[in-house]
């Protein structure tokens, strides 16, 4: 994986991140100001090692680093689609 690739889907993640602390923003009160967010994404396995990768040279230049879980859980949802019919008067 190339950096721009890596960027971008990293890029995505982030979004993802934000949303998710703007609407639960005692989500991120744990993340020092300083730190660096690497997103570990189990469903992923080529981002997965190329931020481990990245990880772990922020690390080597002594920076703080805060490694974040990203996993897909199944969600169901209840649609509700109008149906119409005709029917006699009541």
């Amino acid at each position: 994986m190339n950096r721009e690739e890596q960027f971008k889907r990293n890029n995505d993640l982030f979004k993802l991140f934000m949303e998710q602390t703007l609407s639960v923003p005692e989500f991120s009160e744990g993340i020092p100001e300083d730190s660096e967010l690497i997103f570990l994404p189990e469903y992923d396995p080529e981002l997965y090692r190329a931020n481990l990768d990245l990880a772990r040279q922020s690390q080597a230049e002594n920076k703080r680093v805060i490694h974040v879980k990203v996993s897909l859980i199944r969600e169901v949802r209840t649609v509700f689609v109008p149906k119409m019919e005709l029917v006699k008067p009541i």
